[in-house]
C-alpha cells in the first residue's frame, strides 16, 4: 500500500507540472464561470440600471390628453365613453398653449385625410420612457365608432372581431413553464460533455507519462521495487485523482452558474442542481476511468513512442464516443431501449447513465446495477493491464497494434 501511495503522489506531481493539464483541468472551467457570472452581474446591473431610469423618469404634471380634430371626422360623442382624460381643443395653438401651461400631458392632432392615411400624430412636451409607452386606445375608439356612424356596438365588433377558443381532444398534460429554460434543457448535455472530457483527457496524459518513463528508464528502475500491481494501481488512482478534481470543477463551475447566474442569465429562480446527480455523477467517473484508465495504462506500457498509440487509443475510446454521440443526439428519448442499454453497459455507463439521469428519473435499480457492472469490470480489466507491466512487454520495443494489444491483455501469445 505504502509503494502504491509513492507511485500515486509521483505521477501527481509529475502531472501538475503539465501546464496543458493545468490549462484544460482548471484555468478554463474557471475562466468559462468568471466570464458567465461576469455576463450575469453585468446584465443584471443593466436591467437595475433601466428600472432605476424609469422609476427616476419625471412623471407628465397631468395625465390629461388633448385632442384636435383637423378633419373635422369626429361628431358623435359617446356619452358611455370614458373620455375624461380627452380634452378636445378647436386648433393646433390652443393645445399648444394647454401643453405649454401643463393642463395636459400631450395633444392628438388627426389628420385632414384621416380616412385615406389613417395618421394620428401625437405631441407631447418631453421624451421619456414613461411618455413614450402611449396608451392610444381611447383615440382609437372614438375614430372607429365615428366612421362607423356611431355603432359602438359593430365598432368593439371591429377592434376584436374574432373571440378564439380552442378545444382539444386530447387529455391535457401538466407542463411545468418554471422549468422551462435553456440551462434545464441542456443540463443532460453539459453533464455528458463533462464526464466525457474527465474520461479522455487524464488518459492521454497517462499515456504519455508511462513513454516518457520507458524511453528515460525511469521504468525499468520503478519496477525493481514495486510490483505490476502496485504500479498500475499508482498510475491509474494518481489520474483518477487528478481527473476527479477535474470533474469536480467543472460541476462547481456550473453549479455556481445556475445557483447565481439568475435571471441575468435566464435561469429560473428556482432552478438547482440535484444533490444525487452531482453524487451519482463522481460516481460513475471513478468506476469509467478505473476501466478507461486501466486501458491507457497498458497502452502506454507496450507502444514505444505515441505515434503507434493513436489507432489503439481511438479503438478502446470508441464505446465511449459511440455514447456520447448517442446521448447528445437522443437526450429528447432517454428511456429508448438503445440509450438503456448504453447506461447498463460498463465501458459506455459513465456518458449515458449520467445523461439519463440529468435529462429525468431513472429506476434506482438500473443506477445501481450499472454501478456494479462498471466497479466490476473495473476490476477484471486493472488486474488484466498488471499482467502487461513485466519486462517482456515494457523492454519489447515492437510496433504496437490493436491486435497486438488486445492479445498481450488477454494474455495469449
Amino acid at each position: 500500500m505504502k509503494k502504491t501511495l509513492m507511485i500515486m503522489a509521483g505521477e501527481v506531481r509529475t502531472t501538475l507540472r503539465r501546464k496543458s493539464f493545468v490549462i484544460i483541468a482548471f484555468v478554463t472551467p474557471l475562466l468559462l464561470g468568471l466570464a458567465a457570472l461576469g455576463l450575469g452581474v453585468i446584465n443584471r446591473n443593466a436591467t437595475e440600471e433601466m428600472i432605476a431610469q424609469i422609476a427616476a423618469s419625471p412623471a407628465p404634471s397631468s395625465t390629461q390628453a388633448g385632442l384636435v380634430d383637423r378633419g373635422e371626422l369626429i361628431r358623435i360623442w359617446p356619452a358611455d365613453l370614458p373620455t375624461a382624460s380627452l380634452t378636445r381643443y378647436d386648433d393646433e395653438a390652443m393645445a399648444a398653449a394647454a401643453l405649454q401651461e401643463d393642463a395636459i400631458a400631450g395633444y392628438y392632432i388627426v389628420a385632414p385625410d384621416y380616412l385615406d392615411s389613417g395618421d394620428v400624430t401625437y405631441v407631447t412636451q418631453d421624451f421619456s420612457v414613461l411618455s413614450d409607452r402611449l396608451d392610444s386606445s381611447l383615440i382609437e375608439q372614438l375614430l372607429l365608432i365615428n366612421i362607423l356612424g356611431g355603432d359602438a356596438d359593430l365598432a368593439n365588433a371591429v377592434q376584436q372581431p374574432v373571440q378564439m377558443k380552442v378545444t382539444s381532444l386530447a387529455p391535457p398534460e401538466p407542463v411545468d413553464t418554471s422549468e422551462m429554460s435553456w440551462i434545464s434543457e441542456m443540463l443532460p448535455l453539459f453533464m455528458v460533455l463533462i464526464l466525457y472530457m474527465a474520461l479522455i483527457i487524464p488518459g492521454g496524459i497517462l499515456i504519455n507519462a508511462l513513454i516518457d518513463e520507458k524511453k528515460n528508464r525511469v521504468m525499468e528502475v520503478l519496477m525493481t521495487s514495486v510490483s505490476p500491481a502496485q504500479m498500475v494501481t499508482g498510475k491509474v488512482a494518481a489520474l483518477g485523482l487528478l481527473g476527479l478534481l477535474m470533474t469536480m470543477l467543472w460541476l462547481g463551475v456550473l453549479w455556481l452558474v445556475s445557483r447565481f447566474g439568475g435571471q441575468a442569465l435566464a435561469v429560473p429562480a428556482g432552478f438547482s442542481l440535484p444533490a444525487a446527480l452531482l453524487a451519482w455523477a463522481l460516481i460513475y467517473f471513478v468506476g469509467g476511468y478505473a476501466i478507461y484508465g486501466a486501458q491507457f495504462a497498458g497502452i502506454g506500457a507496450l507502444a514505444p513512442d505515441v505515434n503507434q498509440t493513436k489507432s489503439v487509443t481511438w479503438i478502446v475510446m470508441l464505446p465511449i464516443i459511440i455514447a456520447y454521440m448517442v446521448m447528445a443526439m437522443s437526450l429528447s428519448t432517454a428511456d429508448g431501449p438503445l440509450t438503456v442499454f448504453l447506461s447498463l453497459f460498463p465501458l459506455t455507463s459513465s456518458v449515458a447513465m449520467i445523461g439519463r439521469m440529468a435529462g429525468g428519473d431513472v429506476p434506482l435499480w438500473q443506477a445501481v446495477l450499472a454501478a456494479v457492472l462498471q466497479f466490476g469490470t473495473a476490476y477484471f480489466i486493472i488486474r488484466l493491464t498488471a499482467r502487461l507491466f513485466r519486462a517482456q512487454h515494457l523492454l519489447t520495443g515492437q510496433p504496437l497494434t490493436v491486435k497486438s494489444f488486445y492479445r498481450a491483455l488477454l494474455g495469449r501469445p
